[in-house]
């Protein structure tokens, strides 16, 4: 059963502060910890085996008995709040009760396995976190190798991203890098870039697949600078045949992700 009677009902408990300051990237990058609410995503960091520092549980909003088995069986620490503190951590308008504060995972670009056949994808400068969620969602779904975030793109521990992944970025490669040394690992590696641009004269659907693929997607409006399409390998483009010129960043990248997983079979070196 849970302690109850150590239930914490202040809004200004110092732990309670702690957790609430990782809505603010400063904090999340400077702890390297993320917090993740919902049924979904807090039992995805679970099953994934996340590194999970505490679970945070409301009784008084957990609906779901299973959960409330899980958490009492469960070897993590828990902390017992009361729904006006729930409430304050909370970026949902009905929140679930189920929260947990989780260490941060990320991978070195020099150690992602070259072996075999992999499709990797780069996001650059890409400023919206639900996008960036949509896309780690789409990666999980395409069997992408591993996600690589340059410069100043959006923070995949969001609470946005991670609510838009689904729980997806538990389970998912996550690289941060700069351009320059993108390129030289593309380059020393044997990968094969593909930049996306909508001025490209290659459909994406004409690809030329080598065993190793990294797709670049540029910001959501103005996408690829100009020198980082001079130096992709490939330009590839989504034909348009209504009114608009371009998909939102996300749409696009679901689209390119799921042409290379389909065609898997003609990849070739």
């Amino acid at each position: 059963m849970l302690d109850m009677s150590s239930i914490i009902t202040s809004t200004r408990n110092p732990r309670v502060v702690q957790i609430r300051s990782l809505k603010m990237r400063k904090r999340r990058d400077r702890n390297q910890l993320a917090y993740v609410e919902g049924l979904k995503a807090t039992v995805e960091a679970i099953n994934s085996d996340a590194l999970i520092e505490e679970l945070i549980v409301c009784p008084e909003l957990l609906t779901s008995s299973s959960i409330l088995e899980r958490i009492e069986s469960s070897s993590h620490s828990v902390l017992v709040v009361s729904e006006p503190v729930f409430r304050s951590l909370s970026k949902r308008d009905g929140p679930q009760g189920f929260a947990a504060v989780v260490q941060q995972s990320w991978t070195a670009l020099t150690e992602l396995a070259l072996t075999g056949e992999n499709l990797w994808i780069a996001l650059d400068s890409i400023a919206d976190a639900g996008n960036i969620g949509t896309i780690l969602r789409s990666c999980e779904a395409t069997g992408v190798a591993g996600i690589i975030f340059v410069g100043s793109t959006a923070d995949p521990y969001d609470p946005v991203a991670i609510r838009a992944s689904t729980g997806a970025i538990f389970s998912q490669t996550l690289v941060r890098t700069e351009w320059s040394d993108l390129l030289a690992w593309a380059s020393s590696s044997g990968v094969k870039t593909f930049g996306t641009s909508g001025a490209a004269e290659q459909d994406y659907r004409q690809a030329r697949y080598a065993s190793q693929n990294l797709i670049v997607m540029g910001a959501e409006r103005s996408g690829l600078a100009g020198n980082q399409l001079n130096e992709c390998d490939q330009l590839l483009s989504i034909p348009m045949r209504g009114q608009i010129d371009s998909l939102n960043v996300a749409s696009a990248a679901t689209l390119v992700l799921y042409e290379f997983s389909n065609n898997r079979s003609a990849w070739s070196s």
